[in-house]
């Protein structure tokens, strides 16, 4: 809101919280000269009364009737057809416009949910609405384990007292907008668009006030996830017309992935001398859906109604822009332990492939923070027992510091030297990082402050503005909080002390400071990581995926194409790394993310006015102390062009195994 009166004249952005205050704000922009930008958070426009089903159980008759005219309830069998059956119990899970009225006198069959008086209906979490009768017949509908759990309590204690969360008495600001002042809003811009495109109540507000404007902009950084079924749903809220002349109904988006996206099918069938006697053969067909999206999207979706716009368009006004990966080496009683607990998951994944993929997870997050922390780490087990498949060892504690800290302390050195503040991410909340950070840098001099998850969304760009008016030097938090919502234009300096396996939050975070308004020079972006360990694995998928990106928005490289053909997610793939047991290169690393840097080196900055701000300590600083350049002997030469020549020659086995499917990568 204070940008937009900064940027545009005669304007003023306001935060509408109720149908009470947006209803003044009209009537203010309706007698007034300026044009008035109604700001609205996602979850006020979501939040409202929930609905539950109205209809009344005919236990003599085992049907659903009217609440008006106590007629039963019939339901068209599907959509393409005529046939009509009585209504089962599943019909009603949640509402549509199948279940939404009675078809014989038009009478609602759902109403409000009031907290406070009994219901004879459940709301199941991850299910959706149960008669307190048919828990039964509902577990009988679902595998989820989450489910089953609530519907067996529900069994077993019917008359049981089950609160609805969520439930609230409040009308949605989006249905009030769509109602009231549908056509009277010149235009709507949705702000991190792809945040609806899941099957939420979120998404259902945004569809509404999509039906309300004029005209409607959705902006964001990540348009797809790399799953079909991850724009499905923003499709039908925004181009609904072309995804049913595609022949892609809402209620099938089974038919949507199969054409658009990457869908493994898996077939298993038992021994040839299982039932040899009988006519049938016992089989199983698994299916999932695996990353991947066939361009057709774009050609007959997006093509007439997206633009792709990067801030390096705006090149003039941006500051030059760089990560830069650095390799740590771990202490050697720490890669000793490291190797054995590595060496038992492949063990494990080699001969109980079933257990493997129960503890897989866990096992890599492992892996990924003990170089970190190498201590106070729980043991993994075996699935459904207590019986441990490793325990890791025990090897310092807290005040032990590692090359990683020292890397840190180095670079927040350098920056403090040329007069600049450092953001430092750590993402695992497992690891006693930021407050062994907060200790290291606070005994060394420097004013160290921690953004944590209790300061809510809406103080803490306030709170930082405090703190650094109080002289922080130093910044700590978890990139997850400020992956949305926040310029943090004063941290020129990033350091990714760890990091996580989300794409998106790695992008918007790396980016807080490489913004328009931008006054220093340049911004860079350092990210640790221990060699030979999952930290680099994952570094290195990391700048493939980054890579697959750019590729969509336009920005081809070689290593966009390979990575958008490897269609398996982030855990397959440091599990296939992990058992190929292939040796990353540093530099290569280093090199993906060469090619992604912005530089700028022409960019006139302008002069800022002199301010009076507090002025930070002049404190001794050692010289900064550059990293000595890796040079190779005519030797390693020659081992790394083997070593290349040798992975190549896989891939080239690997790819002639691998099948393309039409439509699909």
């Amino acid at each position: 809101m204070r940008e937009l009166a900064e940027t545009l004249p005669d304007t003023a952005g306001v935060l509408v919280r109720s149908i009470t205050e947006l209803d003044s704000l009209y009537a203010q922009y309706r007698q007034g000269d300026k044009s008035i930008y109604a700001v609205i958070s996602k979850e006020k426009a979501r939040d409202g009364y929930m609905r539950r089903p109205a209809v009344l159980f005919d236990a003599r008759k085992g049907a659903f009737r009217c609440p008006g005219c106590g007629s039963v309830i019939e339901l068209p069998s599907s959509d393409d057809t005529y046939d009509w059956v009585t209504a089962k119990p599943e019909a009603f899970r949640m509402e549509n416009r199948r279940n939404h009225q009675c078809m014989n006198c038009g009478e609602p069959l759902w109403t409000a949910v009031n907290p406070s008086v009994p219901s004879p209906w459940v709301k199941i979490p991850e299910y959706g609405w149960v008669h307190r009768k048919l828990a039964v017949h509902a577990m009988q509908k679902t595998k989820n384990p989450a489910a089953l759990d609530a519907l067996q309590t529900l069994r077993e204690n019917p008359d049981g007292y089950f609160p609805t969360r969520g439930a609230c008495r409040r009308y949605p600001l989006s249905s009030y907008i769509k109602k009231r002042y549908r056509g009277r809003l010149d235009g709507l811009i949705v702000d991190e668009l792809h945040e609806y495109n899941n099957d939420s109540g979120q998404g259902d507000a945004m569809a509404e006030l999509f039906g309300t404007a004029k005209k409607v902009i959705g902006m964001t950084a990540t348009l797809i996830n790399g799953y079909s079924s991850g724009i499905f749903h923003l499709l039908y809220r925004t181009s609904a017309q072309l995804m049913l002349a595609d022949g892609k109904p809402h209620e099938k988006p089974a038919l949507f992935n199969t054409e658009y996206g990457v869908v493994e099918t898996t077939y298993t069938e038992a021994d040839e001398n299982y039932a040899a006697k009988r006519r049938s053969q016992k089989s199983n067909v698994r299916t999932r859906q695996l990353p991947g999206v066939s361009p057709l999207v774009f050609s007959r979706f997006l093509l007439e109604k997206t633009a792709f716009l990067s801030l390096s368009d705006m090149g003039k006004a941006l500051p030059s822009y760089e990560e830069i990966p650095i390799a740590c080496e771990m202490d050697e009683a720490v890669e000793t332990e490291y190797k054995r607990i590595e060496h038992k998951l492949v063990q494990v994944l080699r001969s109980d492939r079933r257990a493997a993929q129960k503890i897989l997870s866990a096992y890599l997050n492992l892996l990924t923070v003990y170089p970190d922390q190498p201590y106070d780490q729980k043991p993994i087990l075996y699935p459904d027992s207590d019986v441990p498949i490793v325990e890791p060892e025990n090897i310092g504690d807290a005040d032990t510091l590692g090359e990683k800290e020292q890397r840190t302390l180095e670079i927040v050195r350098a920056a403090i030297q040329n007069r600049e503040r450092t953001l430092i991410y750590t993402s695992w909340v497992r690891t006693d990082s930021q407050q062994k950070l907060k200790k290291l840098l606070t005994d060394e001099g420097y004013r160290t402050e921690i953004l944590t998850d209790k300061i809510k969304t809406t103080d803490r760009e306030d709170w930082v503005q405090k703190k650094l008016a109080a002289g922080m030097q130093v910044l700590i938090v978890n990139p997850s909080l400020v992956e949305t919502g926040l310029d943090l234009n004063a941290f020129t300096t990033l350091v990714f002390y760890s990091m996580g396996y989300k794409l998106f939050t790695l992008r918007q975070a790396s980016r807080r400071s490489w913004r328009i308004n931008q006054k220093a020079p340049a911004v860079k972006v350092y990210m640790l990581y221990y060699e030979d360990t999952m930290q680099q694995k994952c570094l290195k998928l990391m700048a493939s995926k980054l890579a697959v990106a750019g590729l969509i928005e336009g920005n081809f490289s070689e290593e966009g194409l390979a990575a958008m053909s490897d269609v398996q997610d982030m855990t397959s793939q440091m599990a296939k790394e992990l058992m190929l047991g292939i040796r990353d290169n540093v530099e290569d690393i280093a090199a993906a993310f060469k090619k992604m840097a912005f530089e700028n080196p022409d960019r006139e900055v302008p002069t800022p006015p002199v301010v009076a701000e507090p002025t930070l300590p002049l404190e001794p600083v050692p010289e900064r102390i550059e990293p000595p350049k890796r040079v190779f002997t005519a030797e390693q030469e020659e081992k790394l062009q083997a070593a290349m020549v040798q992975l190549e020659q896989q891939k080239a086995k690997r790819t002639k195994k691998t099948q393309q499917v039409e439509n699909q990568l």
